[in-house]
């Protein structure tokens, strides 16, 4: 059914007088759970008979185009109903029946309004820490796929930034390799030589003996863990470095 300009605001040709009954309900908003409350006047240029079909035509568009209006945006929402309402709308074309509605009020209740508005708050908000988080992967992949892919692509970075100046560049290239493999995740060790780097930088006055015994330990408390990957490397590790130490 479209609703589009009538051709007279006067009842059928025959002399049938334009017909109004009020008409009010609840319509559903764009955010689920709230309604609008809509008030208007409805207007046909037919026999009483026709009245509730009028209701029903006034009433689908009103649930059409308010569908996609927020509560928070009820006036705007009652100015393009309104609009849309006078217009009108045909009901037969034979007979030649019209519809229409004047006097439309769009309102949504005090309480609902101010828990919409606050749904919308936290929704604007949301939304902006999203983009934000957009933004900071993007960055990153862009440092990390380009910027930091090689110590070429850092080095020319790096130029860009201070004037060119190579004389300089040269100071700074091992850094530049460094946050290269860091970002890479090349710079990061296993956790078995985590654990033997930092029990050997706790203890570094340990005969050889003692330490292989000692990281056998380690190995077992590993395993009692269940964790019997890590158990495995550290024995392989113990057992290479005592060749290491034989030959």
């Amino acid at each position: 059914m479209r609703w589009r300009h009538r051709a007279t605001s006067v009842g059928l040709a025959q002399g049938e007088p334009d017909r109004r009954a009020p008409w009010a309900g609840p319509i559903p908003s764009k955010l689920a759970g709230f309604d609008f409350e809509v008030r208007c006047t409805v207007v046909w240029n037919a026999p009483p008979g026709w009245r509730e079909k009028a209701r029903r035509a006034v009433a689908a568009h009103a649930t059409k185009l308010l569908g996609n209006y927020s509560p928070v945006h009820a006036d705007l929402a009652e100015t393009r109903l309104a609009a849309d309402l006078a217009v009108g709308c045909t009901l037969s074309d034979d007979p030649p029946i019209r519809v229409w509605a004047e006097d439309v009020a769009v309102a949504v209740d005090p309480d609902q309004f101010e828990l919409a508005r606050q749904h919308a708050q936290r929704l604007r908000e949301r939304e902006i820490a999203t983009a934000g988080h957009e933004v900071e992967r993007a960055e990153i992949e862009y440092l990390k796929n380009t910027v930091f892919k090689d110590t070429a692509s850092a080095a020319l970075w790096w130029l860009r930034r201070h004037d060119h100046d190579v004389l300089g560049l040269n100071s700074v290239v091992p850094d530049l390799e460094h946050t290269v493999k860091i970002i890479a995740g090349a710079g990061d060790q296993d956790p078995v030589g985590t654990l033997v780097t930092a029990f050997d930088a706790l203890v570094p006055d340990l005969g050889r003996n003692e330490r292989y015994e000692i990281h056998q330990q380690l190995a077992q408390i590993l395993a009692a863990l269940g964790r019997n990957g890590e158990a495995d490397a550290l024995l392989s590790r113990v057992i290479e470095r005592s060749a290491d130490d034989s030959a």
